[in-house]
């Protein structure tokens, strides 16, 4: 899923209303763009429950918002306000959600004015940083997430969830 937003040759533009953790927030990184309602929020909470992020979040959050800020989101595991997630370049507008629609509707509406060639080869350009780095790592970093499944700090840690 994250190689087809990637190498799609389109734009692409996440719409993120309610929670964006974990995966999904490696999903909403891996689109072109990013318009999020006010009160949604982006986390990763996978060292509490067992899982290391494997999707795009150790390859493109130093990249997005640097490596400091990285290494908090991950490693503490808190939420990221739209608010915050807006100032550390993590989306680009954060709306109401009454808003939601009109905003994606405007961009999408820009982003059509576009042409289509040019705007291919400017994206292939532009994933250029995150392509070396989710190529160099993606398969080791897979492997190691489903190695770790096995082991029993995972299983418990998914247990306790479970029994929440």
């Amino acid at each position: 899923m994250h190689d087809r937003l990637r190498e799609i040759g389109k734009p692409t533009l996440a719409r993120v209303q309610g929670i964006a953790v974990g995966g999904g927030n490696e999903l909403q990184m891996a689109c072109d763009l990013s318009v999020i309602v006010e009160d949604a929020f982006l986390r990763h909470v996978g060292l509490e429950h067992g899982s290391v992020p494997a999707g795009g979040a150790t390859q493109w959050l130093p990249i997005m918002i640097g490596d400091r800020r990285a290494r908090e989101m991950i490693l503490l595991c808190e939420p990221v306000s739209p608010a915050q997630a807006l100032e550390w370049g993590l989306v680009n507008w954060v709306v109401p959600g009454a808003d939601l629609d009109a905003k994606v509707d405007e961009v999408v509406a820009k982003l059509a004015t576009k042409l289509p060639q040019t705007t291919r080869y400017a994206k292939q350009q532009l994933n250029w940083w995150r392509d070396i780095s989710w190529h160099e790592t993606v398969g080791h970093a897979r492997d190691w997430l489903a190695l770790s499944m096995l082991n029993d700090e995972a299983k418990n840690a998914i247990r306790a969830f479970l029994d929440r």
